[in-house]
């Protein structure tokens, strides 16, 4: 009998699968950013959060599997100052949002 092989290979299955993912973490991303009503911005922000944590263990599973290549590991430090720099950023933003909402 003659086995018949499969169409795609596991891991060609695999990246198309993340690829999915990530298109549909920014279309999630756009609806949540785009939702006037409270509970719609609540079901994708929760859509959003689930798709994000597929991606992770897709991600996981091709990382242990030797299927996803990273770039070199970037120093923590370097980590640590973007983070800063965009908590930074956000708090000012915040601020300037409810500065110009008080004023209305």
């Amino acid at each position: 009998m003659n086995q018949q092989q499969p169409i795609l290979q596991e891991a060609d299955l695999i990246y198309t699968i993340l690829g999915d993912l990530k298109r549909t973490a920014r279309e999630y991303t756009t609806a949540v950013t785009e939702s006037n009503c409270p509970e719609v911005r609540q079901k994708f922000t929760q859509l959003l959060q689930n798709t994000l944590t597929m991606q992770g263990q897709v991600y996981q599973y091709m990382s242990q599997h030797g299927m996803y290549n990273t770039s070199s590991p970037v120093l923590n430090q370097e980590i640590t100052k973007q983070i800063n720099q965009y908590t930074q950023t956000q708090t000012q933003t915040s601020q300037l949002i409810q500065q110009n909402m008080t004023n209305i």
